[in-house]
């Protein structure tokens, strides 16, 4: 998405956002909706050119309010209407009489719905991600088989085997479920509140419905960082994320979780409270916060995690898992476990300790030689080659990353080793 943190609305947005969600969630029912309403708000005052308030006169905190509301009411009216088209394209006529006539289902049957219910979302949690999506946007958001096709960039045919597939595997599930064999499939298929049981319309759009807020992002961002380029994010529940240099990072929102990949590099996170999990995955590993200041870096096969204050939860690619609190950091090898005890941080020289490239520093402490040429590589264009006999070498400084160059010309006075530069700009850094 592309839109200026200078945006005249946005500041309002965020002032309000607290006020816009109850006001949305009495309007809507439920407060997870109302979250999606207001992200959906969001993107459509950050996608308005220029102030849609036409002359000074106007421009008031009370009409920017007045406008970003009646912005999110409209959105509502839509929602809602959305969702009546999709429930009468859900449940059929004779099965939405015989839920009119006995809206009080007894305690076992409704105990049974639910054990159904469960089946269907393991089934949809088994299936490949692409299937799944193509599944519940057809069943959910009615979008046609045209329309699926085109957002995937795929045949036609294919989404049709995508979908035969996903209801191929509920149906076979569901008949597992009741001590059954499936039968062979002929003509069109049962409908699934069917293959539920009588009654179970009601629930089985519920249960879609969790499904797809689970499964489908209502937000994207990829982003990506040049060396030498920081990156600032602001996202719309509120948090904000610095990316570090030569680094990519993915982030989505679901409505019921919210979820970032960094895939290279390091980043700085600021994340909001809104009731949502917010989990960054690297190399295998899992962090999980609600809210919290922390930094997460990838170098040579480990992550590094940095808290600056609340707590995360980290759970390593072997099962293990600690809680860092603040000031605290730990690292973990790619593919495996923890590296080492979680130990506190030092924060020297006035600088912060977590993330201190965001002030245009980096701290090595008995870093091997190695990985502080691979984080001194993200500042330059050019690349560091460092030799395998030289890459052990621990070093224990610090340096201004303007500086970064000649501070590892400095280093070669104290350190075994000659730096020379190759004709296309790069270091080469070997032993003496």
């Amino acid at each position: 998405m592309s839109s200026s943190p200078d945006h005249p609305l946005l500041p309002h947005y965020q002032a309000h956002y607290h006020a816009l969600i109850r006001f949305l969630a009495r309007r809507a029912g439920c407060k997870n909706t109302a979250r999606d309403l207001a992200h959906d708000a969001w993107l459509a005052l950050a996608s308005k050119a220029g102030d849609p308030l036409g002359n000074d006169a106007q421009r008031n905190s009370d009409n920017y309010r007045a406008y970003i509301f009646a912005t999110a009411a409209n959105l509502a009216v839509n929602h809602q209407r959305h969702q009546q088209r999709t429930h009468e394209r859900f449940v059929s006529n004779d099965e939405a009489a015989t839920q009119a006539s006995d809206p009080a289902l007894d305690v076992d049957r409704r105990h049974l719905h639910a054990e159904a219910l469960d089946v269907v979302g393991r089934c949809l949690d088994a299936l490949p991600r692409r299937t799944r999506e193509i599944f519940l946007a057809h069943r959910m958001e009615a979008l046609s088989q045209k329309e699926l096709a085109e957002r995937h960039g795929i045949s036609i045919p294919t989404v049709e085997r995508e979908i035969r597939h996903a209801m191929d595997r509920i149906e076979r599930a569901l008949h597992a479920w009741r001590g059954e064999e499936a039968p062979p499939r002929k003509g069109r298929r049962q409908n699934l509140s069917r293959l539920l049981g009588a009654a179970a319309g009601a629930l089985a759009l519920p249960a879609l419905w969790q499904a797809w807020r689970h499964w489908v992002p209502i937000d994207q961002y990829r982003l990506a960082t040049a060396a030498g380029q920081f990156h600032g994010q602001a996202l719309p529940d509120g948090s904000t994320l610095l990316l570090d240099a030569a680094s990519r990072l993915d982030v989505a929102y679901y409505s019921t979780r919210r979820s970032a990949t960094l895939h290279q590099g390091g980043a700085y996170f600021s994340i909001a409270t809104d009731g949502r999990p917010f989990t960054v995955d690297a190399l295998g590993m899992r962090l999980t916060v609600l809210g919290t200041r922390f930094a997460v870096d990838i170098e040579d096969q480990r992550v590094r995690v940095d808290v600056e204050s609340g707590r995360v939860r980290i759970q390593a690619p072997n099962g293990e898992t600690r809680e860092l609190g603040a000031d605290q950091h730990a690292s973990v090898q790619a593919g495996a476990g923890f590296i080492g005890a979680t130990v506190p941080l030092d924060a020297a020289h006035g600088s912060p300790a977590v993330a201190p490239w965001r002030d245009g520093w980096l701290d090595f402490h008995h870093v091997p030689l190695g990985l502080v040429a691979e984080r001194l590589a993200r500042y330059r264009p050019q690349p560091i080659h460092v030799s395998p006999a030289a890459a052990g070498l621990p070093v224990l400084g610090r340096v201004r990353i303007a500086d970064g160059e000649a501070w590892l010309h400095r280093l070669a006075r104290s350190l075994p080793i000659r730096i020379a530069t190759a004709d296309d700009g790069a270091l080469l850094i070997t032993r003496r």
